[in-house]
């Protein structure tokens, strides 16, 4: 599970923030919404879901970016020597602004992995390098780094990683990560890491990822699903808890041996004036359904296999396309002890209040982003506030400002020589 994120010097962040799963002592006064949003991992109480709100250009999206652009560096560093220099993006409005400007990036991320908690993380450098990387774990019962790099320089810790020793360092690129480096070279607790990334972080929405890559990855593997009729029955009962009846789900047209080359088609009961079953319709997914069931199906896949083997969904604007109670369904999907039994996380951005309610979410489950007069991006947690009850109505009193987090609207009128408004 993720503990935490911080991130430093990209896009609209400089200084290093932090968006963190840590539950708070701030319970809710609703002894159902602590019990649905927690989990208890090792000791550690976990949330299982985050938003974040704010104004359209706040960073809420560049937030996510960042985690993206981490992941991205700890899967694919080794392979393409060009990743580093076509993603890095440091703070661009005023560098001078910057306490180092050689560091180009600050990347950290909190983990527990196999009840074991390590924190990880890197910096850049102008120059498209590594500049620093380093990797903390368990030491009985005590944290203690397993190594430490400062450009080419790497000092390893071998009595808790000594994965790291014996390697042939001068084959590791200055724009690849060491910690991908010791996976390549079936390190345990490295190659760990690196599986956890790709094997159980899902992003979902163009802002963030090839939307049409993306797209494709999660209606592959709802199609998966279609295959054998066990499985094939969770589609149809997804699709039916989230108001969407259907009486059969099947693959049509293309080759019977290709599923790549058929449609998908939904089975719908039609119906006279009177309430009498007619027939049975057949409704292809692509062409004659809405981008909101669309989008739902292609997410079915995806939790399913989150909710069986643990891991993160992170997903920008997570209300489009969607209504208000299907989104609150959505969010209930992480919550059900019953459904999410490993503890699956969701860190959302959203302009959807619906869901900034006590009866939905703890106060600490929010988090919101604002630009400040140097057009950097402030990220804060509702439990940061102080005076704010816990069973508040959160959404009334964001949409008054008593939060911050909200757009400076100006009037389209503009005045005429004489000072009149037109």
């Amino acid at each position: 599970m993720i503990i935490e994120f911080t991130i430093g010097n990209y896009r609209s962040f400089l200084d290093p923030q932090t968006i963190s799963f840590r539950a708070t002592t701030m319970d809710s006064t609703i002894e159902d919404v602590n019990s649905s949003n927690m989990v208890d991992e090792n000791g550690q109480r976990l949330l299982k879901i985050l938003g974040i709100y704010g104004p359209n250009a706040s960073g809420k999206s560049n937030l996510l970016r960042g985690l993206k652009f981490f992941r991205d560096m700890i899967v694919e560093s080794l392979i393409s020597e060009e990743l580093l220099e076509r993603s890095m993006q440091p703070f661009r409005v005023n560098l001078l602004m910057s306490k180092d400007n050689e560091q180009a990036g600050f990347f950290q991320a909190g983990l527990l992995l196999n009840g074991q908690k390590f924190r990880y993380g890197f910096t850049l450098n102008a120059q498209a390098e590594i500049g620093s990387e380093w990797l903390f774990g368990p030491a009985n019962q005590k944290e203690t780094y397993y190594f430490k790099r400062t450009g080419n320089e790497i000092d390893v810790n071998t009595k808790y990683f000594p994965e790291g020793q014996k390697l042939p360092e001068d084959k590791l690129r200055p724009n690849a990560l060491f910690l991908s480096f010791c996976s390549s070279y079936d390190g345990k607790i490295s190659q760990d890491i690196r599986t956890y990334f790709i094997e159980r972080f899902w992003f979902e929405r163009s802002s963030i990822t090839n939307l049409r890559r993306s797209a494709v990855r999660a209606r592959q593997a709802t199609d998966e699903l279609l295959k054998e009729p066990e499985t094939k029955a969770i589609v149809l009962n997804w699709l039916n808890a989230a108001g969407l009846p259907y009486e059969d789900i099947r693959y049509i047209g293309g080759n019977k041996d290709d599923y790549s080359m058929q449609r998908v088609a939904l089975l719908k009961r039609m119906y006279d004036t009177t309430g009498k079953s007619t027939g049975i319709a057949v409704m292809d997914l692509d062409a004659d359904e809405s981008d909101g069931t669309k989008k739902f199906y292609n997410y079915i896949g995806e939790l399913n296999r989150l909710f069986k083997s643990g891991g993160i969904f992170i997903v920008d604007e997570i209300d489009n396309n969607f209504h208000p109670f299907l989104l609150r369904k959505l969010v209930s999907l992480f919550q059900s002890p019953v459904i999410n039994k490993v503890g699956a996380q969701l860190l959302f951005s959203s302009h959807d209040t619906n869901l900034l309610q006590p009866d939905c979410m703890r106060r600490d489950q929010f988090y919101f982003t604002e630009k400040t007069f140097w057009d950097t991006t402030q990220l804060y947690s509702l439990a940061d506030l102080k005076g704010i009850r816990n069973n508040a109505d959160f959404a009334r009193q964001y949409l008054a400002g008593f939060y911050g987090a909200l757009p400076h609207l100006s009037s389209f009128l503009t005045v005429n020589e004489s000072g009149e408004k037109k």
